[in-house]
């Protein structure tokens, strides 16, 4: 991974302060409008990070049943025979 230093100004917007990203940046990291960052800081260093988005589990299986998952991987893993108390019947 190439990395990309380029200087910029801070100017004001508002009441605040503000940094736009250059294309160059943009391009690099392949950001998007209306995508979130988060912005930390450490004494005089600043970090700026694309927010990743989490997915709860009821987003992932959304709009299939449980009938429709179990038919869809059946098979997909091989876990051997069944011994002892961890048979499992279907």
């Amino acid at each position: 991974m190439e990395v990309s230093i380029v200087k910029v100004t801070v100017g004001r917007w508002g009441n605040n302060l503000a940094v736009r990203l250059p294309g160059e940046i943009v391009d690099a990291i392949k950001l998007r409008d209306g995508e979130q960052v988060e912005i930390e800081a450490h004494d005089d260093e600043v970090m700026i990070r694309r927010v990743r988005q989490r997915v709860s589990l009821e987003d992932l299986f959304r709009g299939r049943s449980p009938g429709e998952w179990r038919s869809n991987y059946a098979g997909a893993h091989d876990w051997g025979t069944d011994i002892g108390r961890e048979i499992v019947s279907e």
